[in-house]
């Protein structure tokens, strides 16, 4: 894997699961980790305040407790970067992790 992992940016990993990273930018860098929601196909759960749909970079639904912590090293090892999420978006599965983190 050569690029930087950042927050907000969606990837298919070698398994073919698609995450979106929640973890601050550099994390990965630091501590060889990444926080990230393990996307589900669009339409699978309803969009409610834990639940966040999705339209690009990929359409999925955002399940913010399906919070992973990933390694770098193994689980990013060759995975595909798709783009990033719109930042309202973003901003909403914020809400989603408060919500469920109780935050």
């Amino acid at each position: 894997m050569t690029s930087e992992i950042k927050r907000g940016e969606v990837w298919t990993l070698a398994d073919g699961r698609d995450v979106l990273v929640v973890t601050l930018t550099g994390l990965d860098e630091a501590y060889g980790a990444v926080l990230a929601i393990v996307l589900h196909p669009p339409g699978r759960y309803p969009d409610t305040a834990m639940s966040v749909a999705i339209t690009t970079p990929v359409e999925a639904t955002a399940v913010a407790v399906n919070l992973q912590q990933l390694a770098t090293a193994t689980r990013f090892k060759g995975a595909t970067q798709r783009g990033v999420v719109d930042p309202a978006v973003m901003a909403r599965i914020d809400q989603a992790l408060r919500a469920v983190l109780d935050l």
